[in-house]
C-alpha cells in the first residue's frame, strides 16, 4: 500500500493538527507492513531525523510555495496521482483529486452558534464539507464530532470512523522537585504554584471568564497561585486589561507556547496544580489527553468531546458559567483529597488515550479504503491492523 499524506501543517510551529500528523508518522514507523510506503507531501523541507522516519517514508516538497488551498488543488492533486490512498489530516482534500481518499475532520465549530465568523462559514466550512463529501472515509476524533459531521455535512454514518486521539508515552507524572521548581520560575517568574490553560487563547475557550474565576479565587482564599495561559493569543484577547480590572495583573502570565520539542510540555503539566479548559465548543483536545496522562487534575466542561473524554475522570461543569467554574477550580486548589482523587482518575483514563491506538486504527482505515480499489498501482490487500 502506498499512502500519501498532505502534511503542510508540519511547516512552522506545530500546534494541534501539526502534532497529530507528527505522532501518526512516528507510530506508523513500527506498524507498516513489508512493501508499504508513505509519501509525506510538504510545503517546506523537513529533516527526516526530526521525525525518526524509516526508509519506508519519502518526504516530497511541492513547489512553488502557495496558499494552502492552491497548494493542495494545483500541486498536491497532481503529485498524489500514483498513491493508493491520499490522507488529508487537516480537514481538507484537493477538490480536483479523483483517487481514493480519507479526510480527518477534527471539529465542526460552525454547528455552535457564534463560534465562527461569517467569513469562516462561507470559506473554510465549505471546503471542509466538500472534502468530507468527496472522501471515501471521514475520520473524526469523538462520537460527538461524528454526530455533527453527519448532521451538518450530511455524511452517512457508515462513512465516518471515530478514532480518539491520545498522548505520547512521554506524558506521565514526574517526581523531580527541582525540575518542577525550575519550570515554575521560567514560566511564572517564581517557584509558585499555578493554574494552567494550554491552547490558543480565544473567546470560544472562555479565557476572559477563566481570568475572572481565578481572580475571585485569589481573593476568596488568599491563594499564592499564578495563572499561566500557555498558547498563542491569535484572537487578541485583552487578557492584560482583564487581569488588571480583576486585580490580578501581577499573577497572570502568557506565553505563545512554542517549544523546540513537544516533550518539553511534560514539565509544564506536571508543574501545574490544575489544568482548566472551559470551552463552549471544542473538538478532541490533545492538551486534555496530555494533562490527564501527566496526572494533573482537570476542570473542563461537559460538552461534546470534552465531556466524552473527561466525564467521571475530571471535574466537569455543565455549562461554562462563572460561578460553576470558580467553584470547580476552587475545589481542586483547596481540597487536597479532591486533587489526589483526580490525579488517580486522570491516570486511569489516560490508559485509553494512547497514540499507538490512534495510529493503528487510522492506518487500518487507510488500508481498508486502499483495498476497495485494487486496480490502483502498488495496492496490497493486507488485513486491517487490530485495534
Amino acid at each position: 500500500m502506498h499512502v500519501g499524506v498532505s502534511a503542510w501543517r508540519l511547516s512552522g510551529p506545530r500546534l494541534g493538527i501539526g502534532r497529530y500528523i507528527e505522532y501518526l508518522l512516528k507510530y506508523w514507523t513500527t506498524m507498516l507492513e513489508p512493501g508499504d510506503r508513505v509519501t509525506v507531501f510538504l510545503h517546506d523541507p523537513l529533516e527526516r531525523d526530526a521525525l525518526r522516519l524509516t526508509q519506508a517514508f519519502d518526504t516530497r516538497v511541492l513547489r512553488p510555495k502557495m496558499t494552502n488551498a492552491l497548494w493542495e488543488n494545483l500541486l498536491l492533486a497532481r503529485a498524489a496521482r500514483d498513491v493508493d490512498v491520499l490522507f488529508g489530516p487537516s480537514y481538507t482534500l484537493p477538490l480536483t483529486y479523483r483517487g481514493p481518499s480519507v479526510v480527518a475532520i477534527h471539529s465542526v465549530d460552525e454547528a455552535q452558534p457564534g463560534a465562527q465568523s461569517l467569513w469562516h462559514r462561507l470559506t473554510y466550512s465549505q471546503k471542509y464539507r466538500l472534502s468530507a463529501e468527496r472522501a471515501d472515509a471521514v475520520i473524526v476524533n469523538a462520537h460527538s464530532t461524528a454526530e455533527r459531521v453527519h448532521a451538518v455535512y450530511k455524511i452517512p454514518m457508515n462513512r465516518i470512523e471515530t478514532i480518539w486521539l491520545g498522548a505520547d508515552d512521554e506524558f506521565r507524572p514526574i517526581d523531580d522537585a527541582a525540575l518542577v521548581a525550575a519550570t515554575r520560575r521560567r514560566l511564572v517568574g517564581a517557584d509558585r504554584p499555578y493554574v494552567l490553560f494550554a491552547g490558543g487563547l480565544s473567546r470560544r475557550r472562555n479565557v476572559p471568564m477563566l481570568i475572572e474565576a481565578f481572580a475571585l479565587l485569589k481573593k476568596r482564599h488568599s491563594l499564592p497561585h499564578a495563572l499561566l495561559l500557555f498558547g498563542a493569543n491569535r484572537d487578541n484577547i485583552p487578557y492584560r486589561e482583564i487581569a488588571a480590572r480583576c486585580g490580578v495583573a501581577d499573577s497572570v502570565f502568557q506565553t505563545d507556547g512554542v517549544v523546540a520539542e513537544h516533550r518539553e510540555l511534560v514539565a509544564v503539566y506536571n508543574a501545574a496544580d490544575v489544568y482548566v479548559l472551559p470551552s463552549s465548543s471544542d473538538g478532541f483536545s490533545l492538551t486534555l489527553a496530555e494533562a490527564l496522562s501527566c496526572g494533573t487534575p482537570v476542570v473542563t466542561v461537559n460538552r461534546a468531546a470534552l465531556g466524552e473524554v473527561a466525564l467521571g475522570y475530571a471535574i466537569t461543569i455543565d455549562e461554562p458559567e462563572l460561578a460553576a467554574l470558580t467553584d470547580a477550580i476552587g475545589r481542586v486548589l483547596t481540597e487536597p483529597e479532591t486533587a489526589r482523587a483526580l490525579r488517580a482518575k486522570g491516570l486511569e483514563r489516560a490508559r485509553d488515550l494512547r497514540w499507538d491506538k490512534t495510529a493503528r486504527r487510522t492506518l487500518g482505515v487507510l488500508r481498508d479504503v486502499a483495498a476497495r480499489h485494487p486496480h490502483r498501482a502498488g495496492n496490497t490487500r493486507s488485513a486491517l491492523p487490530s485495534s
